[in-house]
């Protein structure tokens, strides 16, 4: 079989979609099947070896001219709008990061649609990119998604944004809709990368499948365990802040401390270690409590190592939703911005190594989510229903 990955880009550092496009490009490969990815190139993308990429247009922050739009999100960070700024919808988020600007949307159904016709796929997988799916709808081809309950219509949708995707659909003589979130149901299966107690969503095409990364069952306790893991990607704390905080609170804690940014300097202080990114597959089992933004691989990211988390998800909706999923199971704590200081983070912290119930929920919440196969259960579903 052959699969069309099309993960959704961003000028914004997020590492969620090109990390479950990996995932799923390599369980894909031992597998035996062809894959093939259409994203763009921009600073999240990382390649998988075998699978070829073709050629996808960058969005730009509110369809600005790519020159602007990459200096749009530092500035937002720095002058500390990002930190001010509601975001209500997924459909919202889509519309800041310029993917479906009504100049940028046809382009990238174009891109999408020339790289079906050159690698010709069994079926296209769209990694929460509504493109994706209309090009696949365009070509006559089967089409799968990954998918989130707060990223759907019915939870949340910001239709003022989606005028000229509507438009071009009429023009296209596709069905209508109001929200461009409703594109989503076109899908022949939804992949939800959680389970149904963190989103309950029905359906008969709807597969919960927890995260798409293969990990073994934690080996260690988190009390067990000697570091701290700070990661906020591109959310309202911003990376100074990030930085400050964390250095305030932790220089004296005992053991070593891993904070990831884009933004930060690569360096060592003492026991603060500073990066660009680490590999959280290798140090997630030595940390004891994971601080992080609320972005739904990073929530999974703790829960399936068993490791309680606190939560700073600020003003984006979904994040929100993350959040209260965790501290609702017990496995974690929720922080609001204006908390995020050295006193108050290190007491979330101290509650945290302090209770055993929040490692014990933490760890059963992970065996939960890895009993339930993640890109495994995918090929799976997508072996019984396209493979010819």
């Amino acid at each position: 079989m052959k699969i069309l990955i099309a993960p959704l880009a961003a000028l914004a550092e997020t590492k969620g979609p090109i990390s479950r496009a990996r995932a799923l490009a390599q369980t894909g490969l031992l597998r035996g099947h062809k894959v093939a990815f259409c994203t763009a190139l921009d600073f999240n993308y990382q390649p998988v070896e075998g699978v070829p990429n073709y050629f996808a247009p960058i969005p730009s922050p509110f369809g600005t001219p790519l020159a602007i739009g990459r200096r749009v999100f530092k500035i937002a960070q720095k002058s500390g709008l990002q930190a001010r700024r509601i975001v209500r919808s997924f459909e919202e988020v889509l519309h800041i990061i310029g993917a479906i600007h009504p100049t940028f949307f046809p382009r990238d159904v174009k891109a999408i649609r020339y790289a079906v016709r050159q690698f010709q796929p069994d079926v296209v997988f769209s990694e929460f990119r509504p493109a994706a799916i209309v090009a696949a709808r365009l070509e006559g081809l089967p089409v799968v998604t990954g998918l989130s309950v707060p990223a759907h219509w019915r939870y949340a949708s910001s239709p003022k944004f989606s005028g000229g995707v509507r438009s071009f659909l009429v023009e296209l003589h596709l069905p209508p809709v109001q929200s461009v979130l409703e594109i989503f149901d076109w899908a022949e299966l939804k992949f939800i990368a959680s389970s149904y107690k963190l989103e309950p969503m029905e359906g008969e095409d709807i597969h919960h499948v927890g995260p798409y990364f293969g990990l073994r069952p934690p080996s260690a306790a988190p009390m067990d365990r000697n570091s701290l893991i700070a990661y906020m990607g591109n959310g309202t704390i911003s990376p100074n802040l990030l930085q400050r905080v964390i250095t305030q609170a932790f220089r004296s804690w005992n053991g070593s401390v891993y904070i990831a940014s884009q933004q930060i300097p690569p360096r060592d202080v003492g026991n603060l270690h500073f990066d660009r990114e680490f590999n959280f597959s290798q140090l997630m089992p030595t940390a004891r409590v994971f601080i992080n933004h609320g972005g739904q691989n990073s929530v999974m990211t703790g829960l399936v190592h068993g490791t309680p988390q606190v939560v700073c998800s600020g003003k984006v909706f979904e994040r929100q939703y993350n959040a209260w999923s965790v501290q609702n199971l017990k496995a974690g704590l929720m922080l609001a911005p204006e908390q995020f200081n050295p006193t108050e983070l290190r007491d979330a912290v101290s509650r945290l190594e302090s209770d055993p119930i929040y490692a014990q929920n933490a760890l059963t919440a992970g065996s939960e989510l890895l009993a339930l196969g993640g890109a495994t259960s995918i090929y799976t579903a997508l072996e019984e229903r396209f493979h010819k």
